[in-house]
């Protein structure tokens, strides 16, 4: 009795490590386990309790509701487990996985993400860079910078930051084109859009409001050539403030109709929920939270 006993806390305890670890092949690389002994025995743990934990209909790592609420019970009794059972001291090495926009990480966060390698030597960064949304858990990331809504709920999320939108333009082209005095006049400009924000919301401090959502002159995806084609008078940029503040203290920039303010869009960190947080992750996560007033604010 004892022995099935014992034998089912070891399963528990591997299963615990799995939802943790966020996926079959992470927990086995963990654990340096075959996935394949990690599937037999969490096969194995669902006969003994004869119900389902882990739905295999998807490449990612679902729960059943038996699944989730014995994660619960269980969860900080491992944690406190491995902590008793663990006598090394975790160092901050290894590879940290990093997801974000392009422009977030080449325009705002380089220089701290810069600094903290070098206050971590043993940490190597891998940072991929893409506007589209990927699957966190299937590439392996270990921390996601996203903007506006967070695309999984299943993910903790922390703010960085917020960018507030607005209308720019070079004095080059403002002195050559039509006079703008209200949005609506905007369809005889030449505008210039960008990924996230190709339809622009604004809002007078009257509390007007306007929508765009007609042609523009040139769209991209990259917020560092938006900007360029600005500064070059390609036209008016919707874009956010931080982004256009160097070129607007050189002069290449103006803030058109600032009466009209655009969108906040909300910069955030997401990690995956574990009871043990790996100490590369956590370091990360909080010296971007320190540095974020700095990062995100206008001077």
């Amino acid at each position: 009795m004892a022995s099935s006993a014992g034998s089912e806390l070891q399963l528990i305890h591997l299963f615990v490590h799995l939802v943790n670890a966020g996926g079959f092949s992470q927990v086995a690389k963990e654990l340096n386990m075959p996935v394949a002994t990690v599937s037999r025995k969490i096969t194995k743990l669902e006969a003994q309790l004869d119900t389902q934990l882990i739905m295999r209909s998807t490449r990612k790592l679902r729960l059943t509701e038996e699944g989730s609420e014995l994660f619960g019970r269980y969860q900080d009794a491992v944690a406190y487990f491995d902590s008793c059972n663990n006598s090394r001291v975790e160092k901050p090495e290894g590879t940290l996985r990093i997801a974000a926009p392009v422009s977030i990480i080449s325009m705002i966060l380089i220089g701290v993400i810069n600094d903290f390698s070098k206050a971590y030597p043993d940490i190597q960064l891998h940072i991929t860079q893409n506007n589209s949304n990927i699957d966190l858990i299937d590439e392996g990331v270990d921390v996601a910078i996203v903007g506006g809504a967070q695309p999984d709920s299943s993910w903790v999320s922390k703010s960085l930051g917020v960018l507030d939108y607005g209308l720019y333009a070079s004095p080059g082209y403002l002195a050559s084109a039509q006079r703008l005095t209200h949005p609506k006049q905007l369809q005889h400009h030449n505008l210039i859009k960008v990924w996230p924000l190709f339809n622009w919301s604004m809002k007078h401090a009257n509390g007007d409001n306007f929508y765009y959502e007609g042609p523009a002159k040139l769209t991209l995806g990259d917020i560092n050539g938006a900007v360029q084609a600005a500064v070059d008078d390609g036209g008016i940029l919707y874009g956010p403030a931080l982004f256009m503040q160097p070129q607007i203290v050189l002069g290449k920039l103006e803030h058109v109709l600032p009466d009209w303010h655009g969108e906040q869009r909300r910069i955030s960190l997401l990690y995956h929920q574990r009871s043990q947080q790996p100490l590369k992750v956590k370091l990360f996560i909080e010296y971007m939270q320190q540095h974020a007033r700095r990062l995100f604010d206008i001077r």
